[in-house]
């Protein structure tokens, strides 16, 4: 989803992007020990990937911004996930964690994400094919993506509570 270079998950768009962030990539591997100090290694796949950061929100309303993205933690299940500069991944919000509260009109906090291999969202796609009876709404719920980006990502659709034609290609990014 483009937000302008801004960091989101489902329908909350950091007002400022985190300034530390780690995406941390593990492959699951498995040692056998064999006698005579002789092992196997069997490489099972990729482990799911795990987004931590540590970010601020400013200004007089940043205990109600801090609250907000709470309110999102709370909601639980999974949505999309966009960093600027990497591919949309579909994850679960795992982790919220209030540093220091409104000193200055500053709020610090920490968050992990952790990626979900869902069966129906294991790869999130810059878009997605219209069956003929879904319409923006519908796509802004499935995705949790605000229905906002997807009007302006998606500016031939002039109505978003109108079905669109089966086939069409809705931009979710």
């Amino acid at each position: 989803m483009k937000t302008d270079g801004k960091m989101s998950y489902k329908n909350f768009i950091f007002p400022v992007n985190p300034y530390i962030m780690h995406i941390s990539h593990q492959r699951n591997i498995i040692e056998h020990k064999i006698p005579l100090n002789r092992n196997i290694v069997s490489d099972m796949g990729e482990n799911a990937r795990i987004i931590t950061g540590e970010g601020e929100f400013f200004g007089t309303d940043c205990m109600n911004d801090f609250d907000r993205l709470e309110k999102l933690f709370h909601s639980g299940g999974g949505g999309i996930l966009y960093i600027p500069s990497q591919k949309p991944i579909y994850a679960v919000f795992d982790k919220l964690e209030l540093i220091a509260q409104d000193t200055e009109n500053v709020v610090k906090y920490t968050f992990r994400f952790i990626e979900s291999f869902d069966k129906n969202k294991n790869a999130v796609s810059e878009t997605c094919i219209s069956d003929g009876v879904k319409c923006l709404w519908d796509y802004s719920y499935e995705y949790g993506i605000d229905i906002e980006i997807l009007v302006k990502a998606n500016p031939d659709i002039l109505r978003p509570d109108i079905s669109i034609t089966h086939g069409k290609a809705v931009k979710l990014c």
